[in-house]
């Protein structure tokens, strides 16, 4: 074989190799899988007065589960349709990394993460009304996460 022939074989060859990286994302990471559970709190207490300057107590548990453990840099939970119309909504719950938050595989909705703290000092997590639609952003240091979801309609409300 001449010195042409053997360029152009090992430009081919490059060019197979390049197309399949680019198409089958061999390499890149797989995507973080999400699911979501809503279940009643136990440990709500209408009757029970709610703490000054903390969180009150939900009738319900919004449970937030990853495929893997992940360290989060930010956690913004706001409604869909305000999402729509303004990227930067502000959140119902929104979270901030200090500077080192502990790897996390769950999370629960309106509960401390160690090593975040809130967005806006002294604000905690509203209420989900029923039968709404939410999202979930997460910025991680696997990349962002979107999750969407809806509320039942018999979720039971804070009184």
């Amino acid at each position: 074989m001449s010195g042409k022939n053997i360029f152009l074989l090992v430009v081919v060859v490059a060019l197979f190799g390049f197309s399949l990286y680019r198409v089958m994302d061999w390499l890149r990471p797989p995507d973080i899988q999400m699911v979501h559970t809503i279940r009643p709190n136990p440990r709500y207490d209408p009757a029970r007065p709610v703490r000054r300057g903390g969180p009150g107590r939900l009738p319900y548990l919004v449970t937030f589960s990853l495929d893997r453990t992940v360290r989060l840099k930010e956690v913004r939970l706001v409604p869909t349709a305000m999402l729509a119309t303004n990227k930067y909504a502000s959140g119902l719950w929104h979270l901030v990394s200090d500077s080192n938050s502990i790897p996390v595989r769950a999370i629960v909705y309106g509960q401390p993460i160690r090593g975040m703290r809130p967005h806006v000092p002294g604000a905690w997590a509203d209420p989900l009304e029923p039968g709404a639609e939410y999202t979930l952003l997460l910025q991680t240091d696997a990349g962002s996460v979107r999750y969407e979801f809806r509320t039942p309609s018999n979720l039971p409300v804070r009184r």
